[in-house]
């Protein structure tokens, strides 16, 4: 009898969590582009919260061009 309520307990309990966890949208990922103040071609991974469009560099990486050459143009781009 113990058993089956705790069955009984349980089984609602993991349908509500598969639920909640299918129906909540994931984080999106950015890479943009840059040149900063020091002419820097800079790459930064953008993570765009899902739930308050909040977004958050979680990599970045900057570098001087190679001698006599100019930055490309800036932009963003959605990763798959």
């Amino acid at each position: 009898m113990r058993a089956r309520a705790i069955l009984g307990a349980a089984v609602p309990a993991v349908a509500g969590v598969l639920l909640l966890t299918a129906c909540s949208r994931s984080d999106r990922t950015e890479i943009a582009t840059f040149t900063d103040e020091h002419g820097r071609v800079c790459t930064a991974a953008v993570v765009i919260d899902s739930e308050d469009s909040d977004r958050e560099v979680q990599a970045l990486d900057c570098e001087y061009p190679p001698e006599g050459r100019t930055p490309g143009p800036e932009g963003y781009a959605d990763l798959p």
